[in-house]
């Protein structure tokens, strides 16, 4: 039956001689249109006009394309700001400016060097003076976070543990998943860590992923994926994607690797996607959303199955982000934090990143990217066939990578288990909750976004209490160091396993910062002219 039916239809051949002998058809006629209205004219004033009129057109053809990606305005401020950093007076202050941060900068970063060295020795050095050296440069790395007063950074800070996954990490560090064939353990367990965590977002038979180097990386395999699929099975040759003005920054690093334009939607007054600012950015060039879960900044989630929906009905990629929150929120409904469903339960979300290395305890260098479908997944891959060196192949950004990431994440996910990391995600989770509380509670503050996982942004809610302040003081007079943000302005804290054993602590310091800027703010002022200072540059 279904070659009957190709008999019946006209094929490729005979269609093209059709559509050539209607074009030839018409040949004649509209040479004589053409003739008979340019008759008697000024072959130079036709000449003019038609050049005329086709930079009109380009033109009208550009303006319109600016408008529909970052306006007219942002546009011309775009173009001018170079000039307008080249005027004396400008350059003068950007210069003043820079050279007392780049002193600062420079001040900070020289200080606890330990034999510092710009060459190789002529003669090797012992071992043993390198393991001194190197036990020496370990102390001074570990004092500043051993007492558990940072943001981020270092998730879990357990000796024991360390050691541990160091083991296991020695045993595969010079091993290269670029070869699978002489490495089928390491390859084993590569394949493990991805299907592990495609089934902790609840992924079905045909979801399928990759390891890779970190968030960053995972993100920019997702939307390099976005960009093939949309050229080849749309003909997108200009596309874009759209994201809320509080994704990670990795989003526009990607934009500006593979060609993609990012649309920024702003956010509401929670920190979430506006997602009637995002739809309207949505048009026939844009290949993916993108929603985060939590997001870097403010710690809000993303209202992840309405942005689903959208989705599906402009039959265009989802990307979640769950980089920072990947081994928190998939647990937080077992350790009683009920959230709405963000993953592969939800219809119309097609990619997921996480990252095995901050909440799962891994080394650095452990991130997994999730595809909803094998298909999707191809257009990650990079095929070079005709290499002189043989046919080249990586799934990923990377070709050599190192070993020891993938084993020791396996390692460290089997041995925290389900419940080892359901009883973490409760610890850290809850700190968020309080320390949100207490900041609610608060006089002189605000929060920023909500506490949904594990981060807690907050400002100023008086004029004399400046967020950074804050932030100042809370390093100054206690330990702490938070992460400053901008647009809008506020600090943040990510809380860890270190610093969830600290929330009270951190609550009766942050009152007492708050207090002594209130009173005292012209002592706390490096982070703030830093700020004040970004924001004042063209």
């Amino acid at each position: 039956r279904r070659l009957a039916i190709r008999a019946a239809e006209p094929s490729d051949a005979s269609l093209v001689a059709r559509i050539a002998a209607m074009v030839f058809a018409l040949e004649k006629p509209l040479r004589s249109l053409v003739n008979d209205a340019f008759r008697g004219k000024d072959s130079y004033g036709v000449l003019r006009s038609a050049v005329f009129w086709a930079a009109l057109l380009k033109f009208l053809l550009r303006l319109r394309r600016i408008s529909a990606r970052e306006g007219l305005k942002a546009y011309v401020v775009e173009a001018l700001a170079p000039t307008i950093r080249k005027l004396p007076q400008v350059r003068r202050k950007l210069d003043k400016e820079m050279a007392g941060q780049m002193a600062n900068f420079r001040m900070k970063f020289s200080q606890e060097l330990t034999e510092p060295r710009t060459t190789m020795p002529i003669e090797g050095m012992p071992e043993e003076d390198i393991l001194q050296l190197m036990a020496k440069r370990k102390a001074l790395d570990t004092k500043h976070w051993k007492a558990g007063k940072i943001t981020g950074a270092v998730y879990h800070g357990e000796e024991k543990h360390y050691d541990f996954i160091s083991q296991v990490f020695g045993k595969w560090g010079f091993a290269n998943p670029l070869h699978p064939g002489i490495h089928p353990a390491l390859r084993q367990m590569d394949s493990e860590v991805v299907q592990m965590i495609i089934n902790m977002y609840n992924g079905g038979p045909e979801c399928c992923g990759a390891f890779t180097t970190g968030g960053t990386e995972s993100i920019l395999m997702a939307i390099k994926a976005y960009r093939d699929w949309a050229r080849a099975e749309k003909g997108i040759t200009d596309p874009n994607i759209v994201i809320c003005n509080s994704a990670h920054a990795a989003f526009d690093k990607a934009g500006k690797y593979f060609n993609v334009f990012v649309k920024h939607a702003r956010t509401n007054d929670a920190m979430e996607i506006d997602l009637k600012h995002m739809k309207s950015l949505i048009d026939g060039n844009t290949i993916a959303i993108v929603g985060s879960c939590c997001q870097y900044s403010h710690g809000t989630i993303d209202p992840i199955e309405d942005m689903a929906k959208i989705a599906l009905s402009k039959n265009i990629g989802l990307h979640v982000d769950c980089c920072l929150g990947g081994f928190l929120v998939p647990f937080m409904d077992r350790a009683g934090f009920p959230l709405r469903p963000f993953d592969f339960r939800v219809k119309g979300v097609t990619s997921i990143s996480c990252d095995p290395h901050k909440y799962g305890f891994a080394p650095k260098g452990s991130s997994v990217v999730m595809f909803s479908s094998k298909t999707l997944r191809h257009f990650m891959y990079c095929y070079l066939t005709k290499w002189t060196g043989g046919i080249y192949a990586t799934p990923t950004m990377t070709g050599s990578r190192a070993g020891g990431p993938v084993a020791a994440t396996w390692a460290a996910m089997c041995k925290f288990g389900e419940k080892g990391y359901i009883e973490t995600t409760r610890q850290i989770v809850g700190a968020a909750k309080k320390i949100g509380q207490g900041i609610n509670d608060m006089k002189g503050l605000r929060l920023v976004g909500r506490a949904d996982v594990c981060v807690v942004a907050f400002a100023g809610s008086e004029e004399s209490v400046n967020c950074y302040a804050i932030a100042d003081c809370m390093q100054k007079k206690f330990g702490w160091e938070l992460a400053t943000c901008q647009n809008p302005p506020c600090v943040h804290i990510a809380l860890t396993l270190p610093t969830s054993k600290n929330a009270d602590q951190f609550l009766v310091d942050l009152r007492a910062s708050v207090d002594d800027v209130r009173a005292n703010s012209a002592a706390y002022t490096s982070t703030a002219g830093l700020y004040g200072m970004a924001a004042s540059l063209p």
